[in-house]
């Protein structure tokens, strides 16, 4: 009974096993948008930006060595993406970050792009760990009304030559809001 039972027990392991690698060999590789590599210059950015028919909107140092190129238009079969951010750092791309929004979507469409999004992911590359959780969060300040939240939502996808953030940033005031999709491809 107990040589059974130990057979039965190794050949679920196997099969559980096997299964689990075929989940593993069936996960996508993360591509960096857009055909780009890590370390492209901002000359080959610009190239690509001008080949599509798009438009680089702003290209400003926001650090010491840091660069970040905006573009619009390269939304190429997708409506909903707005802009595309390029970030470099001594010249070399490390960073591309593209922004997702709709003006007639409320919180609960936008919540449901986001989920929709994370889920499509999920299932590319695994499942992604929840980085950051705030939820209706006053911002720090004496200054700022009570009425005003955010929240900030990211979950991220490490792989080894790139990371992917997706976030969910809102902004709440009284009447005014302001409600943000968007994914990041990073150097690892």
């Amino acid at each position: 009974m107990n040589l059974l039972r130990i057979i039965f027990m190794i050949t679920l392991l196997l099969i559980t096993g096997g299964v689990a690698v075929a989940q593993q060999q069936t996960l996508k590789e993360i591509k960096i948008p857009y055909s780009l590599s890590w370390g492209d210059s901002i000359d080959k950015v610009r190239e690509m930006i001008h080949a599509v028919k798009a438009r680089e909107t702003s290209c400003a140092e926001k650090s010491i060595c840091k660069v970040v190129l905006e573009a619009e238009g390269l939304s190429i079969g997708d409506k909903l993406l707005k802009k595309s951010l390029f970030t470099f750092k001594d010249s070399s791309l490390i960073e591309i970050e593209l922004q997702y929004d709709d003006p007639s979507w409320d919180a609960e469409k936008t919540v449901d792009f986001f989920d929709r999004t994370r889920r499509r992911i999920d299932e590319r590359y695994g499942p992604g760990p929840l980085l950051v959780n705030k939820v209706k969060e006053h911002p720090p300040g004496d200054n700022i009304p009570k009425e005003t939240t955010y929240t900030l939502i990211i979950y991220q996808w490490s792989q080894p030559t790139v990371n992917l953030e997706l976030n969910y940033y809102s902004f709440e005031e009284r009447d005014k809001s302001l409600r943000l999709v968007s994914l990041h491809y990073k150097t690892p």
